[in-house]
């Protein structure tokens, strides 16, 4: 089987899995077509590598998202992204913002590495949260996607 056959053979699973029995295999058959048209002249091989690549290592992580709200004052990034760093918590992605004078920060942090558990970590967040009047909330990533299933 070649390379060809096994997209068109993957993408008409996943399309099957999701849509059952409610698309005709007609239009099944011309969807699958023009996907695996478009793939064939947009990918390189080399770009598929590299996805794979990017899509196991996405698979070895272990998500975690941290939010930290208050009044803005000096060195909130620092002091909360220490703590992190001290318990080997990679911080994936960042974003904050500073409205009125209020800060919000959410960080999403890889815990697959930590050595300590979300609850210890929680706790050492709650002691910053408490010393610079702040609110720090650690939610795993599992709790995201069972909220996008109900």
């Amino acid at each position: 089987m070649d390379i060809q056959e096994r997209i068109e053979n993957n993408i008409t699973q996943v399309i099957r899995e999701e849509l059952a029995d409610s698309i005709h295999p007609d239009k099944l058959s011309a969807i699958i077509k023009k996907i695996t048209e478009k793939l064939t002249f947009t990918v390189t091989p080399d770009e598929l590598v590299l996805l794979r690549m990017k899509m196991e290592e996405k698979a070895q992580r272990e998500l975690a998202v941290v939010s930290v709200i208050g009044q803005d004052s000096v060195g909130i990034v620092a002091e909360v992204t220490r703590a992190l760093a001290d318990n080997r918590a990679n911080i994936e992605g960042m974003n904050q913002a500073i409205v009125s004078g209020y800060f919000a920060l959410i960080l999403t942090i890889d815990v697959k590495d930590m050595t300590v558990t979300i609850d210890e970590l929680q706790k050492i967040m709650d002691t910053i949260a408490e010393t610079r009047n702040l609110r720090i909330y650690i939610q795993h990533e599992n709790i995201f996607r069972s909220m996008n299933r109900i």
